[in-house]
């Protein structure tokens, strides 16, 4: 029996699942021996079922048979946390990430900062699209038609939430309210050549002709 016994195990160590020993016919320790190899050999048959799709990603496809096999706990343990690995990473997927992981050491570590970076961005990307929004609201409001004075340019507020509406205002002041715009002032060469022809025709003004 002994020697029979040591064939089985070296199958087994080989990665070769032993076909059950007969107990008929066993006697004593002969028997508890038998019972006690077979029994390994259907715990470590159970383990390859499921270390095999384990490996190859097909959660699916693993399956415990028995509870009473205290071998396979640590990779019904592994099992375990992949599913819910997935599930989690379908959660962050959908947009949800309040969610981390710690039970992967490094790994639990790259895929938190990951969630992190995400959020991080997700929130920044918001705000930017909220900005985006509003400059848009500006640029309709200052498409539309747009009273203006055709004597001194101001122009009419008739926005219903604004401070004054209906009041006539400087065009800089409407413009710097809608946008980021700033002004600065001078003086183009038309209104130029209409300045100096209005101190030429005034009396007394200076001219080019020779004394008399």
């Amino acid at each position: 029996m002994i020697k029979y016994a040591i064939e089985k195990l070296s199958a087994l160590l080989q990665a070769r699942i032993p076909e059950p020993i007969y107990t008929d016919g066993l006697s004593g320790d002969d028997y508890e021996l038998a019972v006690l190899l077979n029994r390994a050999f259907s715990f470590w048959q159970e383990i390859q079922d499921a270390i095999v799709p384990l490996s190859r990603g097909d959660l699916d496809g693993v399956k415990f048979a028995r509870t009473t096999n205290y071998l396979s706990s640590p990779f019904k343990e592994l099992h375990s946390h992949l599913l819910h690995l997935t599930w989690q990473t379908k959660q962050v997927a959908a947009g949800d990430y309040s969610q981390r992981v710690d039970f992967m050491g490094e790994f639990s570590d790259a895929f938190n900062h990951m969630i992190a970076s995400l959020d991080y961005k997700q929130k920044a990307l918001t705000t930017k699209i909220a900005e985006l929004e509003e400059a848009l609201a500006h640029i309709a409001r200052l498409e539309g038609i747009l009273p203006i004075c055709a004597s001194c340019k101001k122009v009419r507020v008739e926005e219903s939430g604004s401070d004054r509406p209906g009041d006539w205002v400087e065009i800089e002041s409407y413009i710097s309210a809608k946008t980021e715009a700033t002004f600065s002032h001078g003086i183009c060469p038309d209104c130029m050549a209409k300045v100096d022809s209005e101190l030429i025709r005034r009396p007394g003004a200076m001219t080019d002709a020779p004394p008399a």
